[in-house]
């Protein structure tokens, strides 16, 4: 099989990312047309919609590629290609109309992410890289802010949705965290999150609990935006992880966080 060049596969996943994004944005009057509520998250009949769009951008194009993504799988052990989708991160912004949220789509290579896009519909911005190239917003080179402490930054975080009884551990990091930075910030979508360190916005990122989907394409876009990132595989969860992103000024102060913290 012939290898695809990584521009081809970046163009790919930023049709996929904005068909996506843009269906859910022209439908914002059926945000909360639910298929399940649950405690703390909500499944929304636009996820599975978009993720259905996102498939049939990706699918035309490359019939013969695997697809896995939050809402579906379409596994192709023959492929050495596999398209990862959040057809929207932060469904529960969307479903309240906070307009903080994006649809993310990334490409692997022999389990290897090398493109990747994130579309942030509301403010008509979209975030790209792939792995032999710089990370862009809009077609425009970014990168990393150069705080040298963590005391001087501001990071961006988020809580897992689980049950009262296990969430304590998390709330027990957040207060470690707020305590060592200037600021501390819960937005409600990871991917945007990560690509807002890339930009520059913020220092840096530190979540547990979030999924491959959620941080696939932003933590490409971080990495070429001169980010470092440390991924922690979550061992009671297939794609589940605790995600790590910040200059290398940083980052080993949030290591050492998340190491006290385990």
């Amino acid at each position: 099989m012939n290898e695809i060049p990584f521009t081809r596969l970046l163009e790919v996943a930023v049709c996929a990312a904005k068909a996506a994004g843009q269906h859910a944005l022209a439908n914002k009057d059926r945000r909360t047309e639910a298929i399940r509520v649950l405690d703390h998250d909500i499944k929304l009949k636009l996820d599975v919609e978009c993720q259905d769009i996102a498939e049939q951008v990706i699918l035309s194009e490359f019939p013969d590629h695997g697809i896995l993504g939050e809402e579906a799988e379409r596994p192709n052990d023959s492929s050495v290609y596999e398209w990862i989708i959040d057809p929207i991160d932060g469904t529960m912004n969307f479903s309240h109309g906070f307009e903080y949220w994006c649809s993310s789509v990334a490409v692997r290579h022999h389990d290897r992410v090398v493109a990747g896009c994130v579309f942030a519909p509301e403010y008509d911005t979209y975030y790209t890289a792939h792995i032999e190239d710089v990370a862009k917003r809009n077609g425009e080179p970014i990168a990393v802010a150069q705080t040298e402490h963590l005391h001087r930054a501001m990071i961006f975080t988020g809580l897992a949705k689980l049950g009262e009884s296990s969430t304590a551990p998390y709330f027990d990091l957040f207060r470690t965290l707020a305590v060592n930075t200037k600021k501390l910030r819960i937005n409600g979508a990871a991917a945007l999150d990560l690509c807002r360190v890339a930009d520059g916005t913020c220092d840096g990122f530190f979540e547990a609990g979030i999924h491959l989907w959620d941080y696939a394409a932003a933590g490409l876009i971080a990495e070429r935006a001169g980010a470092r990132l440390a991924v922690y595989p979550d061992g009671e969860s297939l794609h589940g992880a605790t995600v790590l992103a910040a200059n290398p000024h940083l980052i080993e102060e949030l290591q050492a966080i998340h190491t006290e913290s385990i």
